[in-house]
């Protein structure tokens, strides 16, 4: 079996690593922004009068929607999916790495703990869509859902 270099390992784990810093240093930055946002949207109203008209309002409605950050249950099922699945490829390479790696037990750790959270997030988002169809949360058909999800 070849073994990879150490140094082979740290451009690895470079080109795996920077891109998941930027995902999540990006997502905060969007995060701050929606907050400013919607504080000054908040701030422009003159009075509570004027602000509970626009609340009543189909705009008010999916500001207060947004604000809120409730979103469907397909949706964030869907999203905890698409994180479980990326967290356990993610460890299942890293994990394939540190068998080829000259000192190989700590970076093989890290794969496995990593699949092992990924395959958790996966058994957790089945046990939400379950849960989620039985008590009726989720019911409409997923076309259906998408399209109000998307507006279009």
């Amino acid at each position: 079996m070849n073994h990879i270099s150490n140094s082979d390992a740290a451009w690895m784990a470079f080109a795996v690593l920077f891109p998941v810093a930027l995902y999540l240093l990006f997502s905060g930055y969007r995060a701050r922004q929606r907050r400013f946002v919607h504080k000054a949207v908040i701030d422009k109203f003159s009075s509570a009068e004027d602000f509970a008209a626009f609340l009543q309002s189909s705009a008010g409605q999916k500001f207060i929607t947004d604000l809120s950050g409730s979103e469907s249950p397909a949706r964030a099922v869907m999203e905890a999916i698409q994180k479980g699945i990326v967290l356990v490829l993610l460890g299942a390479g890293v994990w394939w790495v540190g068998a080829n790696l000259e000192s190989k037990a700590e970076v093989a750790s890290i794969g496995i703990l990593l699949l092992c959270v990924g395959a958790g997030i996966l058994i957790s988002a089945g046990i939400s869509y379950r849960l989620s169809k039985s008590w009726g949360l989720i019911n409409k058909p997923a076309r259906e859902e998408w399209e109000k999800s998307t507006g279009k």
